[in-house]
């Protein structure tokens, strides 16, 4: 199996040098595909003469996690790969991640893997080994223990978008991921409509990543508030019965309330405007 590890970056240069040179300490550049989502020029440039041996794509605007996933795989699968070990910048890949997730996917037939993510600063703690989406509270978790089955639960479990590894049929069925959702959940819908499509969706816990939490878009608020409420709506009424989104929207009803009124005791009238205008938009439940 022809397999690529494909990174996606925007600026922080000093997290993408240190991805790349996680993946090319055990891994040919021939095989890494560096994926700028629209940063400075000054730091793609910086990237691509630091690496001249690795593949080099440069995207002009940033089309958020979701754009910049389906844009990456787009041209890796085009160019013949018949899968790919993805990663965000944030990470460090571990020797042997993709050798060990082709050879699970071959002997468990599985077309989207999640790996093992550790914590950066906890080398020994798991971050994530693929997360759930509990129904009673709307809100996504991650699996952290060891000896957890191979197979994914389809009902509820999903692949976290940090790092992942997938086929290019899988990706061709599900049409990419929906860049409706820009950032956040879009990794869960992802998975979700995997499951629907029969696909096999699996966790490895020898491919082995490690990730910097919180480096990323963690403070800001168009994301944590904006994005993630949004998206969190948009999945609902995506994958909820008819039955359970009555329940749902009562829930969302009264956590938006709680969080306008907390946004407006600090005076965090960012986040409060970035509430208002979910609800205003028709894009609540």
């Amino acid at each position: 199996m022809k397999s690529a590890i494909v990174l996606l970056y925007y600026n922080k240069p000093s997290l993408t040098v240190r991805c790349l040179d996680s993946i090319l300490a055990s891994n040919p550049a021939s095989l890494c595909f560096a994926f700028d989502n629209g940063s400075e020029k000054k730091v793609h440039e910086e990237i691509r003469q630091r690496y001249p041996a690795v593949n080099h794509v440069r995207l002009e605007a940033n089309s958020g996690y979701s754009g910049g996933f389906n844009r990456a795989l787009e041209r890796v699968f085009s160019e013949g790969y018949d899968s790919a070990f993805f990663l965000t910048n944030d990470t460090l890949v571990l020797p042997g991640a993709l050798e060990n997730c082709i050879r699970l996917s071959e002997q468990d037939r599985l077309q989207i893997i999640a790996p093992c993510i550790y914590y950066l600063s906890s080398p020994q703690e798991i971050d994530s080994v693929a997360g759930y989406f509990d129904r009673e509270r709307l809100t996504l978790h991650h699996y952290r223990e060891h000896g957890l089955p191979v197979l994914l639960d389809p009902q509820k479990d999903y692949v976290p978008g940090t790092g992942l590894w997938l086929t290019g049929e899988s990706f061709r069925a599900l049409k990419g991921m929906d860049e409706s959702y820009h950032t956040y959940w879009e990794d869960a819908d992802f998975s979700f409509r995997g499951h629907k499509l029969g696909i096999r969706i699996g966790r490895c816990y020898e491919a082995g990543i490690r990730h910097e939490v919180g480096r990323t878009c963690h403070k800001k608020p168009l994301y944590t508030t904006y994005y993630f409420q949004r998206n969190r709506s948009l999945f609902c009424r995506s994958h909820l019965s008819p039955e359970e989104l009555g329940k749902a929207r009562e829930i969302m009803r009264r956590e938006m309330e709680r969080l306008k009124e907390k946004a407006s005791n600090r005076n965090d009238d960012l986040r409060l405007n970035y509430l208002r205008k979910i609800e205003s938009s028709g894009e609540m439940l």
